[in-house]
């Protein structure tokens, strides 16, 4: 991980990459990209819009329920 993390901040020379959670943060989305662009494609090719509106909702809820279980 520590490797990543030295890519990462040669790659990026922003203040807020200096800190653990936003680099964690970083590396999520760029794993989880290519992931939604697959889904939002299928998603448009079957008309399938409904779909879309309720991950949007679940990655919301997922998000809150997340926050709260951190501070408990």
């Amino acid at each position: 991980m520590e490797a990543i993390y030295s890519v990462l901040e040669m790659l990026l020379p922003f203040d807020f990459i200096q800190y653990t959670f936003m680099k964690n943060a970083l590396i999520a989305i760029i794993l989880v990209t290519p992931i939604f662009a697959v889904l939002g494609t299928m998603i448009v090719n079957n008309k399938m819009a409904f779909f879309s509106d309720a991950l949007g909702h679940s990655a919301l809820t997922g998000i809150a329920i997340g926050m709260l279980l951190r501070y408990y």
